[in-house]
């Protein structure tokens, strides 16, 4: 099977969201609950089949983790460079991170125009914790015009499906 598309993707949101974990739970199907800070940027590819049509083709997708800290900010430009789309997470049991979220689109838009991009609530297994509601994400992606999604990179749940529906429509755009 040849490949047929190459996409990057970034993965951006505030520090202890889940960034790295969501992208390590997708790429290697592994979870490490020891929180290590991404420092810059880390780049994981994974080939991603899908049918079009009739045919099976391969995408390439580029998955950027960039780095949450504050004393990144500077150089995140040059990361997000050629993005054409992003994840954007916060973390359903932390407020100042739901917050954030405004900032981070704001970013990627500055740099990269509108690219397409997934608002993602992550860490919904612990429900117990949660401080912000299904409906709340879903009202904050609305008023960003992204699409919405619930995850847990911990148990894995929704976090195929998030890749899923974003390289589906990345291929769309790139064939309509």
């Amino acid at each position: 099977m040849l490949v047929a598309y190459k996409f990057k993707v970034v993965v951006i949101g505030d520090p202890t969201v889940g960034k790295t974990s969501l992208m390590l739970k997708y790429t290697e199907k592994k979870f490490k609950d020891l929180y290590i800070p991404t420092v810059g940027v880390q780049v994981s590819v994974k080939q991603v089949p899908i049918k079009i049509g009739k045919e099976k083709k391969l995408v390439d997708l580029n998955i950027w983790d960039i780095a949450g800290h504050v004393k990144f900010q500077h150089i995140r430009k040059i990361f997000y460079e050629g993005a054409q789309a992003f994840l954007c997470l916060y973390d359903c049991t932390n407020e100042a991170t739901f917050e954030g979220v405004s900032y981070w689109i704001d970013d990627i838009r500055k740099a990269v125009g509108n690219p397409f991009g997934i608002l993602i609530g992550n860490k919904i297994d612990l429900e117990h914790e949660r401080v912000i509601s299904e409906d709340k994400g879903r009202e904050k992606a609305a008023s960003f015009l992204l699409e919405f999604i619930e995850t847990s990179a911990k148990t894995g749940k929704n976090v195929n499906e998030v890749f899923e529906k974003l390289t589906k429509q990345l291929v769309e755009e790139c064939d309509g």
